[in-house]
């Protein structure tokens, strides 16, 4: 299989590299040419001095250097390479060109694709102008300039000839084509047929500039130039001159003001200077020459004519003239006006008269505005039906719904209601193609305090930073102070207290001295190691009213025996032993106490400190209480009745669970709750739980209701549920089973069928190994030939599988190929 496939692969090699070297030899001889720019160079020689318009110039050079040079010019349409002998069409504003085929294809496609509009069923058909466009510059062309014929770049021959010195799709006679389309140049072009617009016109001229002030000899192409002076033009309200500098065109309006007379000259106003020609309201009023009638027109300029009422006049309707000198009026004739109505073909019925016809009265077949119905109405009356049109209005979403329709739909007067792009207001412009306008609202961005503010379009909010604020910041700080702290807006949190605090200490008379320590943001650090990098916690952050510090005042502190004085911190302040010997009498009144320096008297703030003195040293002879079998705590003499026995005894509790430690003073008075150890009793009661109460004396009591849960099981073992345990016990907890049971016991059941079958199979096969053994040992140990057994394997790969070779060596020429035409 491989060897196979590498001979496959090399001949596919070998055929690629044949054709990819046909393809080249094909290439070079037909669309590459050895070019030099020194050529076209010598072209345009002649038209680089002088000046001129050298923008088209470069673009008319670049056009021929690449139809010179051989380079493939790419179809715009099918995206393929245009070959020296394929016909072309080239447009007449961008000068690209495409293949003849490809653009008759465009053309007829959108041509048809613009006609196939569809409509409702009752809508008028308005003619509208088909149009096709360029595909690259969208210059719009008519039906019936779609192009039939292949033209070189001239137009002057049909289906040029190829020939190996002229460039491709050229005739090889001079273009001959107008260089400009304006009056002033008359001169064509003297290349040969090219590609591209036609060069400037480079003849020279007695060229001005715009305002006429400057003449000298310039280029056809650029006969007029800005002198750089001021214009100067006297403008149209004869009082102002132009003050742009010099241009083309007409002079902008006037921007003055003056006073202006109107046309008939009675008023006189300040008006624009960019319009001076204007009417009152009042009539001219002048006498004509006959002296009876005068003018009737509204203010007017100029000669108000000859009398309308003398001279020879006719009858109203022209039957009847005759010479008639004013004050005479000509009266209306006997005949008819006959005279045709102004909109339509009748003519009018009644006597001759003045002034207007009456409406035609004509009875015709009239049809409405949309040409669905026809009555037959009065010649002069508007027929309109109550069809509604169907069609589209020219916003494209909304049907025109307006009665008797003539096709031309009135644009669309909804409001678009669109969401902008700010995303809070939408469009309320008239519904309309393409995308709305940006946002016209304005949105103020302002500091913290409100204050200071920039205003941005509506939408841009999140993109301009808030303005910088010098104003004070107005945020007072929980603590109360506010002198000590002042500081200007800011956005955030506002920077710590300063302040001190000079709160008083409840356990003393002075003030704190500390910086303010109200609501400060206290640091939650873990104190814990992490074991594992998931475990670790961030530093936590809280804002908390810490105490105030310790008070750091000096105070004076006597000595426990009131021997001497020192100065204390006043929190850390304490009565200490100087170090002397106490020296008081005892209470036996004999001996003087050899004790270190000590109270004299109990002090709950020094609760291990002695206050007694040293007491005698010798043994202590009263008798102790009932019960006591201790000697005296004091063993010395001592004044007044013995102490009470504080020697501690161990008592078992009334469960008997743990012992208890009581003072012999206290064995006498001691009762059941003294001797209770507080714990759950260890006895369990009769439902097999351990009791609920307390250690107490004797047994449970029987008025207990255990509630401890219980698992109570279906009959079949599968279900299991909770239930308190004096429920349990009053029989009252019962759990049926299901349908999952059911399941369960035939599932058991196809279990213990699968298994016993299992174990049959290996019965059955010890006993067969043991017959063939069996049989084996009677046979004489002669040796059997197994009969060889036979597979037939099958193939159960799919055809891509099995086909992979010869699809990929298919695959490959194919890329080979397409390559070649592509890039060779």
């Amino acid at each position: 299989m491989a060897r196979r496939y590498r001979d496959a692969a090399a001949k596919l090699h070998q055929n690629v590299q044949k054709h990819l070297k046909e393809m080249k030899d094909v290439s070079s001889s037909e669309d590459e040419e050895p070019f030099e720019s020194s050529v076209l160079e010598g072209v345009f020689q002649t038209y680089w001095r002088g000046g001129g318009d050298t923008q088209m110039l470069n673009r008319t050079k670049n056009m021929l250097e690449e139809a010179i040079s051989g380079r493939s010019v790419t179809c715009l349409i099918c995206i393929g390479s245009i070959k020296r002998a394929d016909a072309i069409w080239t447009c007449e504003d961008c000068h690209c060109y495409f293949h003849l085929s490809c653009i008759q294809k465009w053309s007829n496609d959108s041509i048809s694709l613009r006609s196939e509009e569809t409509h409702a069923p009752i809508t008028v058909f308005v003619p509208k102008k088909v149009e096709w466009c360029c595909p690259k510059c969208r210059h719009s062309y008519s039906k019936e300039e779609i192009p039939r014929k292949y033209r070189c770049f001239c137009g002057k021959a049909d289906n040029p000839p190829q020939h190996p010195w002229l460039i491709p799709h050229s005739c090889g006679e001079v273009c001959g084509k107008r260089l400009s389309l304006s009056d002033n140049c008359k001169h064509k072009c003297l290349l040969l047929c090219h590609p591209g617009p036609c060069p400037p016109c480079p003849q020279t001229v007695n060229g001005a500039c715009y305002c006429e002030k400057e003449r000298k000899r310039v280029r056809c192409s650029a006969a007029k130039w800005s002198c750089g002076q001021q214009c100067k033009r006297i403008l149209l309200c004869n009082s102002h001159k132009c003050e742009n500098i010099c241009h083309e065109d007409e002079c902008p309006p006037c921007s003055y003001t003056s006073e202006q007379p109107c046309q008939c000259g009675h008023e006189r106003t300040k008006r624009p200077c960019n319009n001076p020609f204007w009417q009152c309201k009042r009539p001219c009023n002048k006498p004509f020459s006959c002296g009876y009638h005068k003018c009737e027109k509204i203010c007017h300029s100029g000669p108000c004519g000859t009398c309308p009422n003398s001279g020879l006049r006719s009858c109203p309707c022209g039957a009847d003239q005759r010479y008639v000198q004013c004050p005479d009026v000509m009266e209306p004739c006997l005949g008819t006006c006959n005279k045709k109505h102004d909109d339509c073909e009748h003519s009018c019925p009644e006597k001759c008269h003045k002034g207007p016809c009456p409406p035609c009265q004509v009875l015709i077949q009239k049809k409405c505005h949309c040409n669905a119905h026809t009555r037959s109405l009065p010649c002069s009356k508007d027929y309109k039906c109550d069809t509604k049109c169907r069609g589209t209005r020219p916003c494209g979403k909304h049907t025109c719904g307006r009665k008797c329709c003539n096709g031309n739909c009135p644009p669309c007067e909804k409001v678009c209601d669109k969401p902008l792009q700010c995303g809070r207001h939408k469009c309320t412009m008239v519904c309309h193609h393409g995308p709305c306008y940006p946002c016209p609202r304005e949105s103020k961005i302002t500091c913290r305090c409100k204050e200071t503010y920039v205003t941005v379009p509506c939408g841009r909010e999140k993109q301009i930073k808030p303005p910088k604020c010098h104003l004070p910041c107005k945020f007072k700080y929980k603590c109360g102070h506010i002198d000590e702290n002042k500081h200007f807006c800011h956005f955030g949190d506002c920077p710590p207290c300063k302040a001190i605090c000079c709160k008083s200490y409840p356990n003393c008379t002075h003030n704190c001295k500390a910086t303010c320590h109200a609501y400060v943001a206290v640091v939650f650090k873990q104190v814990e190691k992490p074991a594992t990098p998931w475990e670790i916690e961030p530093p936590k952050t809280k804002i908390l009213n810490l105490d105030c510090p310790p008070c750091e005042t000096l105070v004076p502190v006597i000595c426990f025996g009131e021997h001497e004085t020192e100065e204390q911190p006043c929190h850390s302040a304490k009565r200490r032993c100087c170090g002397r010997e106490c020296n008081r009498p005892l209470s036996c009144g004999n001996h003087t106490c050899a004790l270190l320096c000590h109270l004299y008297s109990p002090n709950p703030d020094y609760p291990n400190v002695p206050y007694s003195c040293k007491p005698c040293d010798r043994e202590c002879l009263i008798s102790r209480p009932e019960k006591c079998t201790h000697k005296c705590a004091i063993r010395q003499c001592h004044p007044g009745p013995c102490p009470p026995c504080e020697v501690l005894e161990r008592v078992p509790c009334n469960c008997g669970l743990t012992e208890l430690y009581l003072r012999c003073r206290e064995l006498s008075t001691a009762t059941e709750v003294t001797l209770s150890c507080k714990q759950q009793c260890p006895k369990n009661l009769e439902c097999g739980h351990r009791c609920r109460n307390t250690c107490h004396v004797g047994k449970c009591s029987q008025a207990q209701i255990c509630t401890k849960k219980t698992k109570v099981h279906c009959a079949c073992g599968n279900l299991k549920k909770e239930f308190p345990c004096n429920i349990v016990r009053n029989g009252e907890a019962k759990v049926q089973c299901d349908v999952s049971c059911e399941e369960k016991k035939v599932a058991a059941k196809l279990e213990a069928e699968k298994e016993a079958r299992r174990l049959k199979e290996i019965e059955e096969e010890r006993n067969r190994k043991e017959l063939a053994e069996y049989e084996w040992k009677l046979s004489g140990k002669k040796k059997k030939y197994k009969e060889k057994k036979i597979v037939a394997t099958k193939d159960n790969r799919n055809w891509l599988q099995k086909y992979w070779v010869p699809i990929l060596s298919l695959l490959i020429a194919i890329l080979a190929i397409v390559y070649c035409i592509l890039y060779m």
